[in-house]
């Protein structure tokens, strides 16, 4: 899963709490409090006026005296080197070169680091991006290392269209300042990061199998599935309300995404992370109505008429493209589309991301990444031979393998990556 971080605007903002505590709401982890020149008093003022409930999820930047003093989350500073510790505390520092962030993992004093600048950005127009060599070195030296141990985020320049330029180079995360504060609605542009950063594999549970839908939360988050959806097809109200109750925990435990299909009422009174609804399966905009705006919300389409509905709902989070193949688990298929039919209703659906859906295999990742789905939702292969968490681990292993910047990536393809967005943090 790559993780979203969001930074404070410099100074004084009037919206500021207002929208720091909807952001919140809508499951920011971690928000960076950087306000350069200020005073420690300054700065206690600050968070001695913020909401105490919020001081768990401030990494603060600069006076790190007051991250104790208050019991805020974190810290972030050039200081948090070789020997520093923060017992408790997440450590967190910023580096400009693949060497410093090389420096900073051999360390180890530190839970991650801000690592720029990634892309070009408007708001600091002498700051050029990675070139496409640039890309490739960290994605390989990425790949060299054991899941982990530092997380890694990409900061300047970040859209919510270039999250899966990041994902795919192997960055852990993003981190964003201007994107959020320079929007005209703050808590609108956020929810569309929140978007891009969904995790690339999906995962459903299943009916039939000699595993209960918990045992399989339970072995999936286990695995390390960081987004699972509860599927049971005719189940009574109250076993689905209880097993939906119980999903929600495992999945809470293990930090995982919960969501639950085809059942708005039941996710809401299981406390679900969100909905998705099939093609035949509720109204996506009574159902966003419901869910109110910080729940996940996603819907199938089976063809580019229906893709174009989905966009023009502009209710859904992501939309759930297939048939790729025939699948056993769909009691009424759709016509199957094919990588290629995939990629075309995909085209049709500009800044709503898609999972391929029906019947993909860890082998069909890499192709419909490339055709361009965010990533894939995936059932009956979990389960084959019994062994669901090796199942879970080639999926994502495909997941995070496809699609990297090649070493002979040139200048003309850093360009693609570096400026094709409009919007610019």
């Amino acid at each position: 899963m790559i993780h979203l971080a969001v930074i404070s605007p410099e100074g004084d903002r009037a919206d500021e709490f207002a929208v720091l505590g909807e952001l919140l709401r809508l499951g920011l982890k971690r928000y960076h409090v950087r306000k350069p020149g200020w005073s420690e008093e300054r700065l206690a003022r600050w968070i001695e006026t913020a909401d105490p409930a919020w001081r768990p999820r401030l990494v603060i930047h600069s006076h790190h005296r007051l991250a104790e003093a208050f019991g805020v989350g974190g810290v972030h500073g050039p200081e948090l080197g070789a020997g520093q510790a923060a017992p408790g505390l997440w450590r967190s520092r910023s580096c400009h070169s693949l060497p410093e962030v090389e420096r900073a993992a051999r360390e180890g004093a530190c839970d991650s680091v801000f690592f720029s600048p990634v892309f070009a950005s408007a708001s600091k127009p002498g700051r050029k991006g990675f070139t496409g060599d640039e890309f490739a070195r960290f994605a390989a030296w990425k790949r060299s290392r054991p899941a982990a141990a530092l997380q890694v985020l990409a900061l300047s320049g970040v859209t919510p269209e270039r999250v899966t330029d990041c994902r795919r180079a192997g960055f852990d995360g993003v981190a964003v300042m201007g994107g959020i504060w320079n929007a005209v609605d703050p808590v609108r542009a956020f929810a569309a990061y929140r978007r891009a950063v969904l995790p690339p594999v999906m995962c459903l549970t299943q009916d039939g199998l000699e595993l209960s839908h918990e045992e399989q939360a339970r072995r999936l988050c286990g695995a390390g599935a960081k987004w699972v959806q509860l599927r049971m097809k005719g189940a009574d109200e109250a076993t689905w309300l209880r097993t939906a109750r119980d999903f929600v925990a495992i999945c809470r435990a293990h930090g995982a995404i919960g969501i639950v299909n085809d059942g708005v009422d039941i996710a809401l009174a299981a406390g679900a992370a969100g909905v998705h609804l099939g093609a035949e399966d509720g109204d996506w905009r009574a159902a966003r109505a419901a869910l109110g705006p910080a729940r996940i919300l996603g819907g199938t389409v089976n063809d580019a008429a229906a893709a174009r509905r989905a966009v023009a709902a502009g209710c859904l989070d992501y939309a759930g493209v297939g048939p790729l193949r025939f699948t056993s688990n769909k009691a009424r298929l759709a016509p199957l589309l094919g990588v290629e039919g995939i990629g075309e209703v995909v085209a049709v659906m500009p800044g709503l991301p898609a999972w391929a859906i029906g019947g993909v295999e860890a082998g069909d990742v890499s192709d419909l990444l490339a055709a361009g789905a965010a990533g894939v939702a995936v059932s009956s292969c979990l389960y084959r031979g019994g062994t669901v968490e090796e199942n879970y681990r080639r999926l994502e292993e495909a997941a995070r393998e496809s699609g990297v910047p090649a070493a002979s990536d040139g200048e003309e393809a850093a360009e693609r990556r570096c400026h094709g967005a409009a919007l610019s943090s």
